[in-house]
């Protein structure tokens, strides 16, 4: 019994595991000086699915100042999928409309691009304006409409979504 509890508290300390990398380019460049506030790894079912960093203009996060989320990918998915996969995560926080729905997910497939393990992608916040995607360093689009880049960037920030200890982590209230 003992060991199948320490398995279990290993298990979930490693879900929840931080991680470090160096300043993604994409920061360096666009940032006058960038802050980690917080980064943490995503495990589902024992296996990595990504690391994810919150990068932001001030040591205190605000969605008043521009920062970006980092994610370092560990597997693949098709655009497609991480279309689809990002309107269920922002359904599960707000109701939307079925024309906001089909709406949004034919924003995001043109934005998102598809995904295998070491690509990297980062949606900087730009307050007031929407989000800017980049895929491995290169721009890729660009969220416009203000309501969807909230709900978007929430699908990573909102305490209520589905890894909250994740999100908790890379809002730097460390919750191992």
């Amino acid at each position: 019994m003992k060991k199948l509890l320490l398995e279990t508290l290993i298990f979930l300390f490693l879900s929840h595991s931080v991680f470090a990398y160096e300043t993604p380019q994409v920061v360096v460049k666009n940032f006058e000086s960038p802050f980690l506030i917080g980064s943490s790894s995503l495990h589902f079912i024992g296996f990595k699915v990504y690391d994810i960093a919150l990068w932001s203009e001030d040591k205190n996060f605000s969605y008043e100042k521009k920062f970006a989320i980092f994610i370092h990918y560990n597997m693949s998915f098709s655009k497609e999928d991480l279309a689809k996969r990002s309107i269920e995560e922002i359904e599960r926080l707000h109701v939307l409309s079925d024309e906001e729905r089909k709406n949004y997910l034919v924003q995001l497939t043109k934005i998102l691009s598809s995904v295998k393990k070491g690509d990297e992608k980062v949606a900087m916040f730009l307050p007031g304006s929407g989000v800017k995607m980049f895929y491995n360093g290169k721009s890729s689009g660009k969220i416009t409409d203000p309501k969807l880049a909230r709900l978007f960037i929430d699908i990573w920030l909102d305490e209520k979504g589905s890894y909250p200890k994740v999100t908790r982590n890379i809002l730097g209230k460390l919750a191992l």
